[in-house]
């Protein structure tokens, strides 16, 4: 069986290491997932500005529409948030009748939050009325490419816990 020729692969990875002499910024990876991030942030901030929303309640919504009951730390973990801003828009989300939260069952010091029927409502509207940015983002693009794109993204997200 052959080994792999690491200093082949090493070489042709060398533009999209910024230490490197031959590095070309449009070829780092990282530059795309900003620009990428950056772009659907302020494409979704319209969509949502719209129907009265911001992003950060459409990720809590989203997230909590998903994967049901919560703590506001595993909300902030999924939302890529800090603490803070997930506590306060959580509690604004209260206010309008979105979640509910709730002390811990077993420990009264955590912070059980849950989406009501009302809070599904408004998202599943947002949904409809944001669906375009999906749309135009991922025209022409297969459903195989994407998944393979995740897996990539997923694996690059593991490797930075190391």
């Amino acid at each position: 069986m052959n080994e792999p020729d690491m200093s082949r692969d090493s070489k042709t990875l060398s533009k999209f290491k910024p230490a490197n002499e031959d590095f070309e910024f449009r070829q780092f990876p990282f530059y795309w997932v900003m620009r990428l991030s950056n772009r659907y942030t302020h494409k979704m901030e319209v969509a949502l500005k719209k129907v009265n929303m911001n992003i950060t309640v459409w990720r809590v919504g989203m997230i909590l529409r998903e994967h049901g009951d919560l703590s506001i730390t595993e909300i902030t973990t999924h939302a890529v948030s800090r603490l803070p801003t997930i506590t306060k828009t959580v509690y604004k989300m209260q206010e309008r009748g979105l979640v509910e939260i709730n002390p811990h069952k077993e420990d009264g010091r955590v912070s059980i939050v849950n989406i009501t029927q009302e809070g599904i409502n408004t998202i599943e509207s947002v949904i409809a009325n944001t669906t375009r940015v999906f749309d135009t983002a991922f025209e022409d693009i297969p459903a195989e490419q994407l998944h393979q794109l995740n897996e990539t993204l997923q694996k690059i997200f593991l490797n930075m816990d190391h």
